[in-house]
């Protein structure tokens, strides 16, 4: 299980893919995007995210390109991180990431 210390990590069951950890600037240079299979993810599970910071929106924001890059469909986000509203909101853009390019 996770703890607020740890490396991100990703992990994938069936349709969803898991986003875990701390998603800061310090623990988001450690994850490696290009391993994780998108094909058919329609969830993006958020909520085991432990710290987010700018960073951590730019990682989401990135998951959400890649898995509607992939199937040609946006991911529904499960969770809230604590913290997304007020970044996301602080860069105009949707929690959900749905007006995100």
């Amino acid at each position: 299980m996770s703890t607020p210390s740890s490396e991100p990590t990703l992990e994938r069951d069936a349709s969803t893919l898991t986003l875990r950890g701390r998603c800061d600037a310090a623990g988001v240079a450690s994850l490696d995007l290009s391993r994780a299979d998108y094909s058919g993810v329609r969830t993006l599970d958020i909520s085991g995210v432990a710290q987010l910071d700018s960073t951590g929106v730019a990682l989401i924001s990135e998951l959400v390109a890649r898995v509607d890059a992939r199937n040609g469909q946006r991911p529904a986000l499960s969770g809230q991180p604590e913290g997304l509203e007020d970044l996301c909101r602080a860069y105009r853009i949707e929690a959900d990431f749905s007006d995100f390019p």
